[in-house]
């Protein structure tokens, strides 16, 4: 009985990750004016706050130790009382809370190793679907002219998936977390599809993220503060300083091998614009979700003045702006960023694996938010996977975690590469 309920459990998380990756769309296509979404969401948030109520205690220890993604949470609440669309708030922000509240359970009951495991597997299955979705036209699929978006409504919601994808196999099989053949597998499918889907923000946190995690690796067991990070830091600078110096010329000649405009296809337009929009309500802004519905005049303005029309700010902190103005930005930049900070510090001045696994996630997650508005979305993985990874590191930091999960790197035992 006990193996029975530890593999539904494992399932259950499974497909919960599998429907926040984007998999609802698979069952009820647009997801915006589907009853059966609906249904689906309040189903997993009564459960959840069925599982919090008896294991409150718990919870709620989490709760209080990491308060600034709750306060986020119910300041969406509370701007129905100032949002120009109530209804939208209303709605985007229960879903929104029921996320966050299902953050806190989670890490309440799975550790961070072995609840990657799981969102790993998720996101494979999630794979697999856009590649056999993929192969009546699979030529025409991969044409330079084509975007191919799998069951996406946009190419560039199948590249975020996919470069987190290829960022999460290839950091879990480098500190053999997860099968070596299913992570391959994981890693070849997830590449094609952010090929295919030509998103270059995917592509370039993907890097940034896996970039930083190849750097501590490299450095081994080398404390912060020793040659090796000193050298890092060294180089860093040196080419910082010559990419400040040359920034402009640059910027034109790298977006132009890329095949891409310097204004971000567009998005620096529309930025100048939103940026104007939240200065009309600079402390709450316009109420979570509200501003692309409710102020039909400003977005008016925007669109002809970015020569696109779009429903986001497609910048992470713009879109926060609009929601809870300056106060939700400054909560989540201290709430995120005060996570980050312990992140490195852990990752770079101890051997713990687990700190480089979920900074590496991190920051993934942030940049992806400079070009997209990837931050504080509801029924949304990027935002799940934000507030437990902050909270994870908390934990690790206040050593509530187990000595397996802050091994040296690389000495895992034999039971972490087990599967489900």
């Amino acid at each position: 009985m006990a193996s029975i309920n530890a593999i539904v459990g494992k399932a259950t998380i499974i497909g919960v990750f599998f429907l926040y990756a984007g998999g609802i769309i698979l069952i009820v296509g647009d997801v915006e004016s589907s009853r059966l979404a609906k249904v689906i969401w309040s189903s997993i948030y009564v459960v959840t706050f069925f599982l919090i109520y008896r294991s409150s205690l718990s919870v709620l220890t989490v709760v209080r130790r990491n308060l600034g993604f709750m306060f986020l949470a119910l300041l969406c609440l509370a701007s129905v009382a100032w949002s120009s669309d109530r209804s939208t708030t209303v709605s985007h922000s229960i879903a929104l809370f029921g996320s966050t509240m299902l953050g806190y359970l989670i890490v309440t009951k799975i550790e961070p190793v072995e609840l990657l495991r799981r969102i790993g597997f998720a996101l494979l299955i999630l794979l697999a679907i856009n590649m056999v979705l993929m192969v009546p036209n699979f030529g025409g699929n991969l044409s330079s002219s084509i975007r191919y978006e799998g069951l996406f409504p946009h190419p560039n919601m199948l590249g975020r998936i996919s470069g987190l994808a290829v960022l999460m196999f290839l950091i879990l099989v480098s500190c053999r977390c997860f099968s070596f053949m299913w992570g391959c597998l994981g890693v070849g499918m997830g590449g094609i599809l952010l090929i295919s889907c030509g998103s270059m923000t995917s592509t370039i946190a993907l890097c940034g993220a896996f970039g930083l995690f190849l750097l501590r690796r490299v450095l081994g067991k080398q404390p912060l503060g020793g040659g090796g990070i000193a050298v890092a830091i060294w180089f860093m600078l040196c080419f910082g300083g010559v990419i400040w110096v040359s920034w402009s010329a640059i910027i034109d000649f790298a977006f132009e091998l890329m095949g891409r405009s310097s204004t971000l296809t567009g998005r620096t337009k529309l930025w100048e614009g939103v940026w104007a929009a939240v200065l009309k309500e600079p402390i709450l802004g316009y109420g979570y979700s509200a501003f692309w519905g409710g102020e039909q005049f400003l977005t008016s303005r925007i669109f002809a003045s970015a020569g696109w029309r779009t429903s986001s700010a497609h910048n992470g902190l713009l879109s926060i702006a609009l929601s809870l103005g300056v106060v939700g930005v400054f909560v989540f930049v201290m709430t995120v960023g005060r996570s980050v900070v312990i992140a490195v510090k852990l990752a770079f001045s101890s051997a713990s694996i687990t700190a480089l696994l979920l900074l590496s996630i991190l920051s993934y997650l942030l940049i992806l938010g400079i070009a997209e508005s990837s931050y504080m979305g509801r029924n949304s993985i990027y935002w799940m996977l934000c507030v437990i990874c902050c909270i994870y590191i908390r934990q690790i930091e206040a050593g509530e975690l187990s000595a397996e999960l802050m091994a040296e790197q690389g000495d895992l035992s034999p039971s972490s590469e087990e599967n489900l």
